[in-house]
């Protein structure tokens, strides 16, 4: 597939987490997937979400195409309906949900749709995506290292956001404060099956996933070693610098992360050129 029609596995989960990852998201789609249509009100009171929140959230999962509204005749109000989009995220909760009860910090103090929705958020933040993918591809890294091969702007927003990872447990470092490096976490490699999930919906639902901007195309360097555990990085061309390296990795940037529940299959990363699961 040419780089200019191919869109980063990457970029679309996070496109599909920023609308539909919202505190309380999870728990409007499933209420009204159980109950059918429901007036504002009604949703308020068959959930524990704040009547003053209510309405941010459907706001955002509107714009995300997951819900809409229905004009109920001879009053001047609206019940909320799930949309083909709403009901098709199923499978992108369910694996949301296996990754948490695995793997999310802090999951025993929550119930399931409160772990989804910390779960998908930790794709709505940039860089999630393509830190994972670095140090997967990888020995650990400082992050001078990481800061040359991703297009951050600055060491500060990286060091923040590497702190948040660390802290959801996605990601491990060694050494000391002046010379920490990086590496990816058991959890950070099986985080595959929600961002296949994630993306495979964007792709599906979100115009814009459909028709990225030139930041968001890539062509894979990636292959999975069959029979193995065993990642093979495949140089795309001989460089003459790091630089060069730097450049055409952000130019090539994919995700290929998989996961599912034991037995763990031969690879862990398998190719984004598969496409989403229907």
């Amino acid at each position: 597939m040419p780089a200019s029609a191919t869109v980063t596995v990457l970029g679309r989960a996070q496109l599909a987490a920023e609308g539909i990852s919202t505190r309380w998201s999870t728990r409007v789609l499933r209420t009204l997937r159980s109950s059918g249509p429901l007036r504002p009100a009604e949703v308020v009171d068959a959930t524990p979400i704040p009547a003053g929140s209510l309405h941010k959230v459907t706001g955002l999962l509107e714009r995300a195409g997951a819900i809409t509204r229905l004009p109920v005749p001879s009053r001047c109000r609206y019940e909320l309906a799930l949309t083909d989009a709403g009901r098709a995220l199923g499978p992108v909760h369910a694996a949301a949900l296996a990754w948490a009860d695995r793997h999310l910090v802090g999951r025993t103090e929550l119930e399931a749709p409160e772990a989804i929705d910390d779960a998908m958020s930790l794709f709505a933040s940039p860089h999630t995506g393509a830190v994972l993918f670095e140090l997967v591809a990888s020995e650990p890294l400082t992050v001078p290292q990481l800061a040359e091969r991703l297009p951050v702007g600055g060491t500060g927003i990286l060091h923040h956001r590497l702190s948040v990872l660390a802290e959801h447990g996605l990601i491990s470092r060694s050494g000391t404060p002046r010379t920490y490096r990086w590496a990816i976490s058991e959890a950070g490699m099986h985080t595959g099956a929600m961002v296949r999930e994630l993306s495979g919906w964007a792709e599906r639902y979100l115009p814009s996933a459909a028709h990225p901007g030139p930041a968001a195309r890539a062509t894979s360097a990636v292959t999975a070693a069959s029979g193995t555990d065993v990642m093979v990085v495949a140089a795309p061309s001989p460089v003459s610098s790091r630089t060069a390296v730097a450049k055409l990795r952000r130019d090539t940037l994919r995700i290929h992360f998989s996961h599912a529940p034991d037995p763990q299959p031969p690879a862990l990363l398998h190719s984004a050129a598969a496409g989403p699961r229907r």
